[in-house]
């Protein structure tokens, strides 16, 4: 089982989005020596808890402080572009960092308010998944199917970067399994329809020429602490903010562990937090890693991609270090 990380850039009260931005940096940095296989960014706009708006200027960077880890998107939302732009951007990223950077791609979502109308969001984008059967066309040295055949996205690279497509239901899961697409599932977001993609990813896998055989990522989300109670603490920031956020409507940082831990749900917010608590893993290492190791198993997953928030950028570094020793990545690596 492989580890990798997705993060968010998260932005805790009284600490700035510019403060988020360079804890990512740093973790980017310890994930590299830790032995962790890929690191992602995400996209989101208008978001008052999570900074990560430009995974492209992102990856730039943490691809010129890296070395051997994967760089990637988790991910470009596509919609808000055009294909052949982002076709360029992974283009010349591929040509900085060959072999090193991925490309997740994301339909939905990532956006509050009106900022998809303020992204001048496209809306004519045809039946599903065109544009992204569009932007294939465009990467790398690009196809004869492609919309103007005199077009080209440059710079050419020798082979294009490696598109995943991300998502959280069996659409997009089956999408990826014809195409002979690599997966990554969202969990974190919405595990309802687990089950359904990656059984669907399965059976409808076709191999292609980029991707002999099927290759899942599941985004799950754990807190990882020195003990169990240390895990609970610490995972009251995001609780509280998931409360806040997705049954309160607010547009908030993430709180601190003490204002977290002061706040009050009420019954139907209490049962809303409980149905969450199955759909991650908080405990010490050796806990997680078993839940994972069991996930992996039960669903045919390759790589389990972390997403780990807590109001203490070093508690939660300390926890992907307890995670990637428990695990031997780095004797691995």
């Amino acid at each position: 089982m492989k580890l990798s990380i997705l993060c968010q850039s998260p932005v805790v009260e009284g600490r700035s989005a510019a403060q988020a931005v360079h804890e990512t940096v740093a973790l980017a940095r310890a994930a590299e020596d830790l032995g962790y296989h890929r690191f992602w960014v995400a996209e989101h706009h208008s978001d008052r808890a999570l900074a990560s708006a430009s995974p492209e200027v992102m990856i730039s960077h943490l691809a010129s402080i890296t070395r051997r880890m994967r760089i990637g998107s988790g991910g470009v939302l596509l919609p808000y572009y055009s294909p052949l732009k982002v076709a360029e951007q992974f283009n010349l990223l591929e040509v900085l960092f060959p072999g090193r950077i991925d490309l997740g791609l994301g339909r939905a979502g990532g956006s509050e308010g009106r900022a998809p109308q303020a992204l001048n969001v496209r809306t004519d984008h045809g039946p599903p998944f065109a544009d992204v059967d569009e932007l294939l066309t465009w990467l790398g040295p690009g196809t004869a199917q492609r919309k103007y055949p005199e077009v080209f996205a440059a710079p050419c690279p020798a082979r294009a970067t490696p598109v995943w497509i991300l998502g959280s239901s069996p659409a997009s899961a089956r999408y990826a399994a014809e195409r002979g697409l690599p997966y990554a599932f969202g969990a974190f977001l919405d595990p309802r329809h687990m089950l359904a993609a990656l059984s669907t990813y399965h059976q409808y896998f076709q191999p292609s020429r980029m991707l002999a055989r099927p290759h899942v990522i599941l985004a799950w989300f754990a807190i990882i602490g020195e003990s169990e109670q240390d895990a609970r603490r610490q995972a009251a920031s995001s609780e509280a903010w998931f409360v806040d956020t997705f049954l309160r409507g607010h547009n908030h940082p993430f709180p601190a562990a003490e204002t977290a831990l002061a706040a009050s749900h009420g019954p139907q917010e209490q049962a809303m937090l409980l149905m969450k608590r199955q759909a991650c893993s908080v405990g010490t290492a050796d806990q997680v890693l078993d839940q994972l190791r069991g996930l992996c198993q039960r669903f045919a997953v390759d790589e389990v991609m972390v997403v780990s928030i807590t109001d203490d950028p070093a508690a939660r570094l300390r926890g992907y270090a307890l995670l990637a020793a428990a695990a031997g990545l780095a004797a691995a690596a």
